[in-house]
């Protein structure tokens, strides 16, 4: 009974001794899993104020670096589209200079043309009245030089060209014997008949003579 006794108490000493053993090393590992806990929460703490803070010093040298890298970025494509804005504006400008170009020299070939139109027109119509003229000066010339043709031959012998003189120019007023034309003076190949081209060409120097005097 003793023994019995003895090994129960033993194992109830020991049993006491193992449970306090345990409680110690249970509260042992509770304390060290709470400072677990601190140090985790700590350096959660600590990397979330890092992140809001930018990363200390490095991180604003970072955020400076990245603007001035934004900034630079920023200006190449704002002057890339002004450059380009620039461009087509000169474009369109050279185009629109080039089509005003090409119309006006269209309208002023077209007033040349217009104005070469005109010229030939006025020159044709000289040329017509000159034409007239002359034909109507050549028509008077050739009634006077029918007047002395008195067999209608179209030929002009001395005596029909001395009977004109007599008949019809010495009642001429203002005009003596010594102003009367002499019939050498029209007979140019002096074949004893004037003609008509002679008359008409003796006729021009005459009135030539006479502007001059």
């Amino acid at each position: 009974m003793k023994l019995s006794i003895s090994l129960g108490t033993i194992f109830l000493l020991i049993s006491s001794s193992g449970a306090q053993n345990y409680q110690s090393y249970q509260d042992y590992a509770d304390d060290y899993s709470s400072q677990d806990n601190l140090y985790a929460n700590y350096a959660a703490k600590k990397q979330t104020g890092v992140a809001k803070s930018g990363g200390g010093g490095g991180g604003f040298l970072k955020s400076v670096i990245v603007g001035g890298v934004g900034w630079f970025l920023g200006s190449k494509i704002h002057v890339a589209r002004t450059m380009r804005k620039m461009k087509t504006k000169h474009m369109k400008d050279q185009k629109n200079l080039y089509s005003q170009y090409y119309n006006d020299v269209y309208k002023l070939q077209q007033q040349n043309a217009e104005l070469t139109y005109v010229i030939e027109q006025y020159q044709e119509a000289i040329q017509n009245v000159q034409s007239d003229m002359e034909n109507d000066k050549l028509q008077r010339d050739y009634e006077e030089f029918k007047q002395p043709d008195i067999d209608g031959d179209d030929r002009i012998s001395r005596a029909e060209f001395n009977m004109y003189v007599k008949n019809y120019l010495s009642n001429y007023p203002g005009m003596s014997e010594k102003d009367y034309p002499k019939f050498e003076d029209f007979d140019h190949d002096g074949d004893g008949q004037i003609s008509f081209q002679e008359y008409a060409q003796q006729m021009a120097l005459t009135l030539q003579q006479a502007q001059k005097n």
